[in-house]
């Protein structure tokens, strides 16, 4: 069974993806089950960001970008920060809760 959770995490992640494929010939592995953890003993999250918003992450683009993970994307570098799956989340920004282009293309060449 797949969950969406809060609580604590290791490290100084926002939040981590978990996923479990079975193997199947001729095509890409079938996904089973995904998991996401949001780190909410260590970082704050808000579903609206305004001007006054200080050191809290956007909850909703932060659970785009685990659902991408959950897709099969992983990270982008530098240079391509407007992506939704770029390496780090930003605090009181709304902008990952939208794929960018490079993220629908990513999305495409999987499925």
């Amino acid at each position: 069974m797949s969950a969406w959770d809060a609580g604590d995490l290791k490290g100084n992640h926002v939040a981590v993806a978990c996923s479990w494929t079975w193997p199947m010939a001729g095509v890409k592995n079938d996904l089973r089950e995904a998991d996401v953890r949001f780190s909410t003993r260590d970082q704050d999250f808000t579903n609206k960001p305004t001007s006054k918003c200080s050191n809290k992450y956007d909850i909703r683009s932060v659970g785009t970008h685990e659902a991408g993970h959950v897709f099969g994307l992983g990270h982008v570098g530098s240079g391509h920060e407007n992506l939704t799956m770029y390496t780090n989340s930003f605090t009181c920004n709304t902008k990952a809760r939208t794929l960018g282009k490079g993220d629908v293309l990513a999305l495409r060449s999987i499925y």
